[in-house]
């Protein structure tokens, strides 16, 4: 039964064609008021106006139980909408929460895959650091052979330089200050001398008292160049002796002092005058010390030599010590990377499984660290 509606659709009212059939004495009289007439069909009008109260009280009930039913209908209908978005929203959090459980399975086997691969890092980590540390010292040993051993072989070069030169100089002085030494060749040359001067029978009595003394002085001359002679080819066959191939002595026309250049120095001074012997043996002095200033001028390069080698050497040690604090600083980088992965990986075991994982990393922590401990002496070792 519809209840909506007007007053006037719910109560009958009578028809137009059925008031014509009544007759003019028998129409219908509508009333202006409350209530509403309507004619019966024996002609006789019926007033409603006692029950007009209690209906238009039942039909505010009505409208407004209508519009409550609208206002929980719709209540109903949006409760009905945020359900069904938020079962919509819940399947979706299931299927990102099995999405994040398959990323989880991933990360966790990741990082197996990863403290695998660290733990071999870090063997070959330590390993190549072991030897970069036993090659640079080796390098550092060899490097500081090579230069005490060219430091030694400099100052033993030089000792025997300057002791032969002393010993020349004095053999040479000694030679001219003290009595002339005699040798077979002077004797044999003063034999015939003597020779020449006893068939010489033409001169007089002066010049025979004069033969001896100058027989005299040319032995003495002759005994100098001899002297002299004996000291250049000591000189020239003298050389040193050493590994080292640019420390050797090169026999060179400029460095060298052949004996050829004063062969004629013995007969020039047995046929010259006293002043002629003289600056012959002068000579012979400055050849001799032209030669020491040449020895002297190589020794000097030699050593220049030794110097820069030297220095180079240095250069090199430093570099080498440079890349070694190098190696260290990576070093102990990469520890702290390791350090920090091995917490990273910790805590995520922790997160992951917090019943298990503890005891686990707890001992794998010890052990780890007794690794490092047992790995790091060498290093710090090879540092000092």
């Amino acid at each position: 039964m519809d209840l909506g509606g007007t007053q006037g659709a719910w109560v009958p009212q009578a028809p137009k064609d059925r008031a014509r059939r009544l007759g003019p004495g028998a129409e219908p009289t509508l009333l202006q008021g409350p209530g509403v007439s309507w004619v019966h069909p024996d002609g006789v009008g019926v007033q409603i106006d006692t029950i007009t109260p209690e209906i238009r009280a039942l039909y505010n009930v009505l409208a407004k139980v209508k519009r409550e039913r609208d206002e929980y209908k719709r209540r109903w209908e949006e409760e009905y909408t945020m359900r069904v978005q938020l079962q919509d929203q819940v399947t979706e959090l299931h299927e990102e929460a099995q999405e994040a459980e398959a990323c989880q399975e991933e990360l966790a086997l990741k990082v197996e895959q990863l403290k695998a691969e660290l733990v071999v890092f870090k063997g070959l980590m330590s390993n190549n650091i072991t030897e970069l540390d036993t090659k640079i010292q080796e390098k550092a040993m060899k490097v500081d052979m090579d230069i005490c051993r060219r430091i030694d072989i400099t100052a033993k070069l030089c000792d025997v330089a300057q002791q032969r030169n002393c010993e020349d100089m004095i053999k040479m002085f000694q030679s001219l200050h003290l009595s002339p030494i005699k040798v077979p060749g002077a004797a044999g040359r003063k034999r015939e001398r003597k020779q020449v001067s006893d068939e010489d029978t033409s001169l007089s009595e002066s010049d025979t008292s004069r033969k001896p003394e100058d027989g005299e002085d040319e032995t003495t001359a002759m005994s100098i160049n001899e002297e002299m002679q004996r000291m250049l080819n000591q000189l020239r066959e003298y050389d040193f002796e050493d590994d080292c191939d640019s420390l050797t002595w090169e026999e060179t026309e400029e460095t060298l002092l052949l004996w050829e250049d004063f062969s004629g120095y013995a007969i020039a001074a047995a046929e010259a005058q006293s002043e002629q012997q003289d600056d012959s043996l002068e000579k012979v002095i400055k050849d001799t010390e032209s030669l020491f200033k040449s020895r002297e001028k190589e020794y000097q390069e030699t050593i220049d030599q030794i110097e820069l080698e030297l220095a180079t050497a240095k250069n090199d040690m430093n570099r080498h010590l440079h890349e070694y604090m190098e190696m260290c600083s990576m070093k102990r980088g990469l520890d702290v990377q390791m350090e920090t992965c091995r917490r990273l990986i910790t805590q995520s075991g922790d997160r992951k499984s917090p019943a298990f994982t503890p005891v686990s990393n707890s001992e794998s922590t010890p052990n780890e660290e007794t690794e490092e401990s047992d790995r790091d002496p060498p290093s710090e070792a090879s540092i000092r």
